[in-house]
Protein backbone atom coordinates (compact mmCIF):
# COMPACT_ATOMS: atom_id res chain seq x y z
CA UNK A 1 0.00 0.00 0.00
CA UNK A 2 2.84 2.66 1.33
CA UNK A 3 5.84 0.86 -0.16
CA UNK A 4 7.96 1.46 3.47
CA UNK A 5 10.13 -0.93 4.66
CA UNK A 6 10.54 -2.06 7.91
CA UNK A 7 12.84 -4.86 9.76
CA UNK A 8 11.10 -7.09 11.81
CA UNK A 9 7.73 -8.04 12.78
CA UNK A 10 7.46 -8.58 16.55
CA UNK A 11 6.36 -6.60 18.85
CA UNK A 12 8.42 -3.20 19.50
CA UNK A 13 9.17 -3.14 15.71
CA UNK A 14 8.53 -0.44 13.21
CA UNK A 15 6.55 -2.76 11.47
CA UNK A 16 4.30 -3.84 14.64
CA UNK A 17 3.68 -0.28 15.39
CA UNK A 18 3.47 1.04 12.15
CA UNK A 19 0.55 -1.89 11.75
CA UNK A 20 -1.39 -0.28 14.72
CA UNK A 21 -1.33 3.42 13.70
CA UNK A 22 -2.04 3.15 9.39
CA UNK A 23 -4.43 0.73 9.55
CA UNK A 24 -1.79 -1.09 6.86
CA UNK A 25 -1.92 -4.92 8.00
CA UNK A 26 -0.32 -6.98 5.41
CA UNK A 27 3.84 -7.23 5.32
CA UNK A 28 5.90 -9.51 2.86
CA UNK A 29 9.00 -11.22 3.99
CA UNK A 30 11.81 -9.64 1.06
CA UNK A 31 13.65 -12.75 1.13
CA UNK A 32 10.98 -15.64 1.53
CA UNK A 33 8.22 -13.76 -0.10
CA UNK A 34 5.89 -15.32 3.05
CA UNK A 35 3.11 -12.64 4.05
CA UNK A 36 2.23 -12.37 7.41
CA UNK A 37 -1.16 -9.59 9.01
CA UNK A 38 0.26 -7.66 11.45
CA UNK A 39 -0.58 -7.38 14.32
CA UNK A 40 -1.92 -10.61 14.94
CA UNK A 41 1.34 -11.84 13.38
CA UNK A 42 -0.10 -14.78 11.36
CA UNK A 43 1.04 -16.08 8.06
CA UNK A 44 -1.52 -15.43 5.43
CA UNK A 45 -2.01 -17.73 2.24
CA UNK A 46 -4.69 -16.72 -0.33
CA UNK A 47 -4.20 -16.94 -4.22
CA UNK A 48 -5.45 -13.26 -4.49
CA UNK A 49 -1.96 -12.89 -3.30
CA UNK A 50 -0.18 -14.43 -5.86
CA UNK A 51 0.53 -11.22 -8.06
CA UNK A 52 1.71 -9.47 -5.03
CA UNK A 53 4.50 -12.30 -4.82
CA UNK A 54 5.02 -12.20 -8.73
CA UNK A 55 5.69 -8.40 -8.20
CA UNK A 56 8.31 -9.11 -5.58
CA UNK A 57 10.16 -11.45 -7.75
CA UNK A 58 9.09 -11.02 -11.46
CA UNK A 59 10.14 -14.25 -13.98
CA UNK A 60 10.41 -13.98 -17.75
CA UNK A 61 10.64 -17.01 -19.66
CA UNK A 62 12.74 -16.90 -23.25
CA UNK A 63 9.77 -15.92 -25.36
CA UNK A 64 9.02 -13.10 -22.71
CA UNK A 65 12.54 -11.70 -23.34
CA UNK A 66 12.08 -12.45 -27.46
CA UNK A 67 9.08 -10.23 -27.53
CA UNK A 68 10.92 -7.38 -25.49
CA UNK A 69 13.77 -7.90 -28.42
CA UNK A 70 11.85 -7.32 -30.93
CA UNK A 71 9.83 -4.31 -29.42
CA UNK A 72 6.67 -6.36 -28.75
CA UNK A 73 5.77 -3.82 -25.89
CA UNK A 74 2.18 -2.83 -24.52
CA UNK A 75 1.46 -0.13 -22.40
CA UNK A 76 0.51 -0.95 -18.97
CA UNK A 77 -1.78 0.77 -15.87
CA UNK A 78 -1.17 1.60 -12.39
CA UNK A 79 -3.57 0.63 -9.69
CA UNK A 80 -3.83 4.35 -9.70
CA UNK A 81 -4.75 4.53 -13.76
CA UNK A 82 -1.92 5.95 -14.51
CA UNK A 83 -0.32 4.67 -17.98
CA UNK A 84 3.09 3.59 -17.99
CA UNK A 85 5.61 1.65 -20.54
CA UNK A 86 7.25 -1.37 -18.98
CA UNK A 87 11.15 -0.40 -18.96
CA UNK A 88 10.35 3.45 -19.31
CA UNK A 89 9.56 3.68 -15.24
CA UNK A 90 10.62 6.35 -12.76
CA UNK A 91 13.50 4.93 -10.13
CA UNK A 92 12.77 6.31 -6.57
CA UNK A 93 14.84 8.83 -5.22
CA UNK A 94 16.14 7.75 -1.56
CA UNK A 95 17.29 11.14 -0.27
CA UNK A 96 20.21 11.75 -2.87
CA UNK A 97 20.07 8.82 -4.93
CA UNK A 98 19.49 10.45 -8.22
CA UNK A 99 23.52 9.67 -9.41
CA UNK A 100 22.36 6.18 -9.44
CA UNK A 101 19.24 6.32 -10.80
CA UNK A 102 20.29 7.63 -13.88
CA UNK A 103 23.24 5.38 -14.27
CA UNK A 104 20.73 1.96 -13.90
CA UNK A 105 18.25 3.94 -16.09
CA UNK A 106 21.05 4.15 -19.13
CA UNK A 107 22.05 0.86 -18.87
CA UNK A 108 18.56 -0.23 -18.63
CA UNK A 109 18.70 0.58 -22.77
CA UNK A 110 21.12 -1.63 -23.06
CA UNK A 111 19.53 -5.04 -24.93
CA UNK A 112 22.44 -7.57 -24.46
CA UNK A 113 22.73 -6.54 -20.68
CA UNK A 114 19.13 -6.58 -20.04
CA UNK A 115 18.41 -9.31 -21.63
CA UNK A 116 21.08 -11.44 -19.53
CA UNK A 117 19.70 -9.98 -16.35
CA UNK A 118 16.24 -10.92 -16.97
CA UNK A 119 17.45 -14.75 -17.01
CA UNK A 120 17.93 -15.38 -13.46
CA UNK A 121 19.48 -19.23 -15.16
CA UNK A 122 22.34 -16.12 -16.78
CA UNK A 123 23.65 -15.94 -12.90
CA UNK A 124 22.05 -18.61 -10.77
CA UNK A 125 25.49 -19.82 -9.40
CA UNK A 126 26.55 -16.37 -8.96
CA UNK A 127 27.11 -15.92 -4.96
CA UNK A 128 26.98 -11.97 -5.14
CA UNK A 129 24.06 -10.37 -3.69
CA UNK A 130 24.93 -7.09 -5.70
CA UNK A 131 24.20 -9.14 -8.88
CA UNK A 132 21.13 -10.54 -7.31
CA UNK A 133 19.57 -7.79 -6.52
CA UNK A 134 20.71 -5.87 -9.82
CA UNK A 135 18.58 -8.57 -11.90
CA UNK A 136 15.87 -8.40 -9.62
CA UNK A 137 15.66 -4.40 -10.24
CA UNK A 138 15.79 -5.47 -13.88
CA UNK A 139 13.05 -7.86 -13.88
CA UNK A 140 10.76 -5.01 -11.78
CA UNK A 141 11.83 -1.89 -14.37
CA UNK A 142 10.24 -4.41 -17.40
CA UNK A 143 7.34 -6.15 -15.44
CA UNK A 144 4.22 -5.88 -17.24
CA UNK A 145 2.67 -6.65 -14.34
CA UNK A 146 3.71 -4.06 -12.57
CA UNK A 147 1.36 -2.32 -9.71
CA UNK A 148 3.13 1.51 -10.25
CA UNK A 149 4.88 2.74 -12.88
CA UNK A 150 8.09 3.62 -10.63
CA UNK A 151 10.35 0.93 -9.00
CA UNK A 152 12.71 1.46 -5.87
CA UNK A 153 16.30 0.58 -6.35
CA UNK A 154 16.09 0.19 -2.33
CA UNK A 155 17.46 -3.30 -2.11
CA UNK A 156 19.92 -2.88 -4.81
CA UNK A 157 21.40 0.53 -2.94
CA UNK A 158 21.87 -1.51 0.25
CA UNK A 159 24.07 -3.90 -1.42
CA UNK A 160 26.10 -0.91 -3.20
CA UNK A 161 26.39 0.79 0.23
CA UNK A 162 28.37 -2.57 1.67
CA UNK A 163 30.31 -3.62 -1.68
CA UNK A 164 31.46 -0.13 -2.02
CA UNK A 165 32.69 0.02 1.55
CA UNK A 166 30.55 3.37 2.09
CA UNK A 167 31.76 5.34 -1.28
CA UNK A 168 27.87 5.45 -2.70
CA UNK A 169 25.94 6.60 -0.15
CA UNK A 170 21.49 6.94 -0.53
CA UNK A 171 22.03 10.28 1.12
CA UNK A 172 25.25 11.88 -0.57
CA UNK A 173 24.93 12.95 -4.11
CA UNK A 174 27.86 12.01 -5.91
CA UNK A 175 29.22 11.87 -9.64
CA UNK A 176 27.43 8.98 -11.59
CA UNK A 177 29.95 8.43 -13.82
CA UNK A 178 32.65 7.34 -10.96
CA UNK A 179 29.51 5.11 -9.69
CA UNK A 180 29.27 3.26 -13.35
CA UNK A 181 32.89 2.69 -14.15
CA UNK A 182 32.59 0.81 -10.37
CA UNK A 183 29.06 -0.38 -10.42
CA UNK A 184 30.51 -2.53 -14.71
CA UNK A 185 33.73 -3.61 -12.71
CA UNK A 186 32.40 -4.54 -9.59
CA UNK A 187 29.70 -6.70 -11.82
CA UNK A 188 32.48 -7.65 -14.52
CA UNK A 189 34.65 -9.05 -11.54
CA UNK A 190 31.56 -10.71 -9.31
CA UNK A 191 30.24 -12.64 -12.69
CA UNK A 192 33.71 -13.78 -13.57
CA UNK A 193 34.56 -14.88 -10.09
CA UNK A 194 36.92 -12.20 -9.36
CA UNK A 195 39.54 -13.07 -13.23
CA UNK A 196 39.07 -10.19 -14.77
CA UNK A 197 40.76 -10.94 -18.11
CA UNK A 198 37.47 -13.73 -18.51
CA UNK A 199 34.98 -12.17 -20.69
CA UNK A 200 31.34 -11.19 -19.31
CA UNK A 201 28.29 -9.52 -20.10
CA UNK A 202 29.77 -6.39 -19.56
CA UNK A 203 33.56 -6.65 -21.72
CA UNK A 204 31.14 -8.17 -24.37
CA UNK A 205 28.68 -4.65 -24.38
CA UNK A 206 31.03 -1.93 -23.64
CA UNK A 207 34.52 -3.21 -23.48
CA UNK A 208 36.92 -1.63 -26.38
CA UNK A 209 40.92 -1.47 -26.78
CA UNK A 210 42.90 1.08 -27.05
CA UNK A 211 46.67 1.88 -28.06
CA UNK A 212 48.45 4.88 -25.71
CA UNK A 213 51.61 5.90 -27.27
CA UNK A 214 54.38 8.30 -24.19
CA UNK A 215 55.32 11.25 -26.01
CA UNK A 216 58.54 12.78 -24.34
CA UNK A 217 59.30 16.29 -24.28
CA UNK A 218 61.49 15.96 -28.02
CA UNK A 219 58.93 15.04 -29.41
CA UNK A 220 59.82 10.87 -29.62
CA UNK A 221 57.16 8.27 -29.26
CA UNK A 222 57.73 5.98 -26.58
CA UNK A 223 56.67 2.01 -27.33
CA UNK A 224 52.64 1.54 -27.95
CA UNK A 225 50.93 -0.46 -25.34
CA UNK A 226 47.25 -1.73 -25.88
CA UNK A 227 44.51 -2.10 -23.20
CA UNK A 228 40.70 -2.50 -22.57
CA UNK A 229 38.41 0.81 -21.87
CA UNK A 230 35.04 0.54 -20.85
CA UNK A 231 34.73 4.35 -21.27
CA UNK A 232 35.90 7.54 -23.49
CA UNK A 233 36.73 10.22 -21.40
CA UNK A 234 35.94 13.66 -23.44
CA UNK A 235 37.42 17.29 -22.61
CA UNK A 236 35.49 20.12 -22.72
CA UNK A 237 37.40 23.43 -24.15
CA UNK A 238 37.63 26.05 -21.09
CA UNK A 239 34.56 27.92 -20.33
CA UNK A 240 34.73 31.58 -21.20
CA UNK A 241 36.08 33.97 -18.15
CA UNK A 242 34.10 37.20 -19.67
CA UNK A 243 30.56 38.16 -20.68
CA UNK A 244 29.25 39.24 -24.27
CA UNK A 245 28.24 42.80 -25.09
CA UNK A 246 24.63 42.13 -23.96
CA UNK A 247 26.22 41.28 -20.57
CA UNK A 248 25.32 38.11 -20.56
CA UNK A 249 27.10 34.87 -20.15
CA UNK A 250 28.81 33.59 -23.49
CA UNK A 251 27.87 29.65 -23.69
CA UNK A 252 29.88 28.03 -26.65
CA UNK A 253 29.10 25.03 -28.71
CA UNK A 254 30.96 22.26 -30.03
CA UNK A 255 30.58 19.54 -32.24
CA UNK A 256 30.92 15.72 -30.71
CA UNK A 257 33.48 15.45 -33.57
CA UNK A 258 35.47 17.87 -32.11
CA UNK A 259 35.97 16.43 -28.52
CA UNK A 260 36.54 12.81 -30.63
CA UNK A 261 39.86 14.12 -31.96
CA UNK A 262 41.58 13.15 -28.53
CA UNK A 263 41.41 9.39 -29.80
CA UNK A 264 42.48 10.05 -33.49
CA UNK A 265 46.16 9.18 -32.62
CA UNK A 266 47.45 12.09 -33.55
CA UNK A 267 46.50 14.99 -31.29
CA UNK A 268 48.83 14.85 -28.00
CA UNK A 269 47.04 15.09 -24.72
CA UNK A 270 48.89 16.17 -21.90
CA UNK A 271 47.97 15.55 -18.05
CA UNK A 272 49.43 16.71 -15.08
CA UNK A 273 49.97 13.07 -13.67
CA UNK A 274 50.33 11.14 -17.12
CA UNK A 275 52.75 13.40 -19.15
CA UNK A 276 51.77 13.92 -22.42
CA UNK A 277 50.33 10.80 -24.47
CA UNK A 278 48.41 10.11 -27.72
CA UNK A 279 45.46 7.59 -27.99
CA UNK A 280 44.32 5.71 -30.77
CA UNK A 281 41.51 3.61 -30.63
CA UNK A 282 42.24 -0.29 -32.29
CA UNK A 283 38.89 -2.18 -31.37
CA UNK A 284 35.61 -0.39 -31.04
CA UNK A 285 32.70 -1.69 -28.16
CA UNK A 286 29.53 -2.84 -29.14
CA UNK A 287 28.15 -0.11 -26.74
CA UNK A 288 29.74 3.32 -26.28
CA UNK A 289 30.13 5.34 -22.97
CA UNK A 290 31.01 8.67 -23.68
CA UNK A 291 31.66 11.13 -21.08
CA UNK A 292 32.03 14.71 -20.84
CA UNK A 293 34.47 16.16 -18.27
CA UNK A 294 32.01 19.38 -17.09
CA UNK A 295 32.94 19.63 -13.31
CA UNK A 296 36.68 20.81 -11.79
CA UNK A 297 37.23 21.31 -8.17
CA UNK A 298 39.50 24.16 -7.70
CA UNK A 299 40.68 25.41 -4.02
CA UNK A 300 37.66 27.40 -3.25
CA UNK A 301 34.90 25.88 -5.09
CA UNK A 302 33.45 23.67 -7.93
CA UNK A 303 32.83 24.96 -11.19
CA UNK A 304 30.73 23.40 -13.89
CA UNK A 305 31.90 23.89 -17.68
CA UNK A 306 28.14 25.33 -19.38
CA UNK A 307 29.70 23.93 -23.09
CA UNK A 308 27.11 22.64 -24.92
CA UNK A 309 28.25 19.17 -27.08
CA UNK A 310 25.82 18.96 -30.38
CA UNK A 311 25.85 15.42 -31.60
CA UNK A 312 23.34 12.89 -33.71
CA UNK A 313 20.58 11.35 -32.44
CA UNK A 314 20.93 8.71 -34.64
CA UNK A 315 23.93 7.07 -37.23
CA UNK A 316 26.90 8.28 -35.19
CA UNK A 317 28.96 7.35 -38.00
CA UNK A 318 32.46 7.08 -36.63
CA UNK A 319 34.47 6.32 -39.79
CA UNK A 320 33.68 9.16 -41.14
CA UNK A 321 34.22 11.48 -38.68
CA UNK A 322 38.31 12.74 -37.65
CA UNK A 323 38.45 9.31 -34.70
CA UNK A 324 39.31 6.76 -37.63
CA UNK A 325 37.41 3.76 -36.69
CA UNK A 326 39.23 -0.05 -37.05
CA UNK A 327 39.17 -1.31 -40.26
CA UNK A 328 36.00 -4.36 -40.71
CA UNK A 329 34.50 -3.22 -37.56
CA UNK A 330 30.71 -1.86 -36.92
CA UNK A 331 31.41 2.17 -36.54
CA UNK A 332 28.01 3.82 -36.61
CA UNK A 333 26.04 4.13 -33.25
CA UNK A 334 22.83 5.66 -32.05
CA UNK A 335 21.87 7.07 -29.25
CA UNK A 336 20.07 5.49 -26.74
CA UNK A 337 20.47 7.75 -23.14
CA UNK A 338 22.22 10.47 -22.20
CA UNK A 339 22.65 12.02 -18.40
CA UNK A 340 22.63 15.59 -17.77
CA UNK A 341 23.10 17.69 -15.12
CA UNK A 342 21.03 20.62 -13.95
CA UNK A 343 21.30 22.91 -11.40
CA UNK A 344 24.63 24.76 -9.54
CA UNK A 345 27.77 22.57 -9.42
CA UNK A 346 27.41 22.30 -5.49
CA UNK A 347 23.92 20.14 -5.34
CA UNK A 348 21.83 20.65 -8.61
CA UNK A 349 20.03 16.68 -9.87
CA UNK A 350 21.39 14.49 -12.62
CA UNK A 351 18.81 13.36 -14.82
CA UNK A 352 18.43 11.03 -17.94
CA UNK A 353 16.79 11.25 -21.20
CA UNK A 354 16.12 7.76 -22.76
CA UNK A 355 15.14 6.24 -26.32
CA UNK A 356 12.41 3.51 -25.46
CA UNK A 357 12.28 2.49 -29.67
Amino acid sequence: VCGRYFQGRGQGTHAFTHSLEEAHHLFINLHSGRIYCLPDGYEVEDESLDDVKYNLNPIYSREDIRELGEGRLEWAKSLEGQRFLPGTVGLNNIKATDYVNVALQALGRVPPLRDFFLDTANYKECSSQLVARYGELVRKMWNRRAYKGQVSPHELMQSVLKDSGGRFKVDVQADPMQFLVWFLNTLHLQLTGGKPKRRSVITRCFQGEMEVVAVGRDGADGPPKRGPFLMLSLDLPPAPVFQDEMEKNIIPQVPLFVLLRKYDGAQVHEHVRHGRRKFRLTRLPRYLILHEQRFNRNNFFMEKNPTIVTFPIRNLELRDSPLPAPPGQPSKYDLVASVSHEGKPEGGAYKAHISHQ
